[in-house]
């Protein structure tokens, strides 16, 4: 309770103290050829759970001891960070890039489990250095990486115990990493090599990518890479091979308020004794309705990770996440509940329909409704009867009052359906709200 109001009171300190800042500029370095840019960001979220697990509790992750069905617990994070370029000539650019993150969580952890009042570091997060050469730009050591959406390549970390921050999630870069680009005009291609934290297993992806913008009314993307892992029986990686094709923000005259989104995946290959035959896909409308009130946006979007049926042979048919992220309300977190503590991309079958609005400038309003059912007749290994798994309700509201700013309010709560009720034994709402704050100077 004496870190939680510590942590209230800081928390208003920084809210305060936004006002002097709101007009200072990033810090911008110029000596000669060299350039360079010094920030800061400073995020923090209050958040509060009701209802855990549908009723059954909390589960500390480390010890397995039941908490409660209610925890209220804070997070936030301080993240300096400087870049530098260094010009040669008129072709050839040094790069260099670091940042540091200084992360904690209070309270009582976060709902899943993950974290304690006591996890959080303070830790190199980005450093890398790199030559940029006309179009062509390599960089190599710890970097922040993504590909499109974030439907599998986006996060290099992932934050739980020592680390803090589950919810917010801080940190991203890829370990041990280079990437070669090129671009010209309509097409970029990258070669990556790409490695993972401890807690997401320590895996490499080593492959490659190409993307096409065709007159800005079509992406087309494909990206092919393999997987290295140390062996796991949980959770087998190696020797994946995993081959995506993309068409991103195709528009069509005929109806430019439309945009279609759409993604197709599989994990083949073989390694760690078994065999790899897992897909996972999407479609994706959305439309604007840019005559009415508020300019409301209407989205539907079906997402289908393949689950397995089997869990005793050699062959893994369920989507390995490897490194998703997260770019928004349901991309790629499917329900602020259900996303964070109960699915998580895999054996899953996804119906979501959303409805944003921009009320004015800053303010924006959206609700999200999440139909989640399983692909295969278990849960984690847990069999039951019916594939229908639960609903999720989201309703948030952001304010961005300046380009450095970004809050948002949320609650959400997940119905649980047959197959919840079966595998967690109760059916109350596991309801989450939450607080978000991101400044950065």
């Amino acid at each position: 309770m004496e870190k939680s109001s510590y942590f209230h009171s800081m928390l208003c300190v920084v809210v305060l103290s936004f006002v002097p800042l709101a007009a200072v500029a990033d810090y911008e370095i110029k000596s000669g050829n060299l350039t360079g840019e010094l920030g800061l960001t400073i995020t923090a979220a209050n958040l509060y759970a009701d209802h855990i697990n549908f009723g059954s509790g909390r589960i500390d992750l480390r010890d397995q001891t039941m908490t409660g069905q209610q925890a209220t617990w804070q997070e936030a994070y301080l993240k300096p960070n400087l870049n530098l370029n260094y010009k040669l000539d008129s072709d050839i650019n040094l790069i260099l890039g670091t940042s540091i993150v200084a992360s904690q969580t209070f309270g009582d952890g976060d709902a899943g489990g993950y974290t304690r009042r006591s996890d959080g570091r303070t830790s190199v997060e980005e450093l890398y250095a790199g030559i940029r050469y006309g179009d062509w730009k390599l960089t190599a050591g710890r970097q922040n990486y993504s590909i499109a959406t974030g439907f599998i390549i986006m996060d290099g970390n992932l934050d739980q115990y020592q680390d803090g921050t589950y919810y917010i999630a801080p940190r991203s870069a890829f370990r041990n990493s280079a990437v070669l680009a090129w671009e010209q005009q309509n097409l970029k291609a990258q070669l990556f090599t790409l490695g993972t934290d401890y807690d997401l297993g320590s895996f490499k992806m080593n492959g490659a990518n190409l993307d096409y913008d065709w007159n800005e009314n079509l992406t087309l993307g494909l990206t092919a890479f393999k997987v290295k892992a140390p062996s796991s029986d949980a959770a087998p990686k190696d020797g994946m091979q995993v081959y995506n094709l993309r068409a991103l923000n195709a528009k069509s005259a005929l109806i430019p308020a439309l945009t279609l989104n759409g993604e197709y995946a599989i994990q083949r290959g073989r390694g760690d004794g078994v065999s790899y035959q897992a897909n996972a896909w999407y479609t994706q409308a959305d439309y604007v309705f840019d005559g009415l009130p508020f300019q409301p946006t209407l989205g539907y979007r079906y997402s289908f990770f393949s689950g397995d049926d089997n869990l005793q042979d050699k062959q893994r048919r369920s989507w390995n996440t490897l490194s998703k992220g997260y770019i928004g309300w349901g991309t790629w977190l499917l329900g602020d509940v259900a996303g964070n503590y109960a699915l998580y991309n895999s054996n899953e079958k996804v119906q979501q329909f959303s409805i944003k609005s921009q009320l004015n400038d800053q303010l924006t309003f959206g609700t999200i409704y999440y139909q989640l059912a399983l692909d295969k007749a278990n849960y984690f290994g847990t069999p039951v009867h019916n594939r229908r798994f639960a609903d999720e309700y989201s309703i948030y509201l952001e304010w961005v009052p300046t380009t450095k700013l970004y809050t948002s309010l949320s609650y959400s709560w997940l119905n649980p359906k047959s197959a919840a009720k079966e595998a967690f034994g109760d059916h109350k709402n596991f309801s989450a709200f939450g607080i978000y704050l991101k400044y950065r100077l």
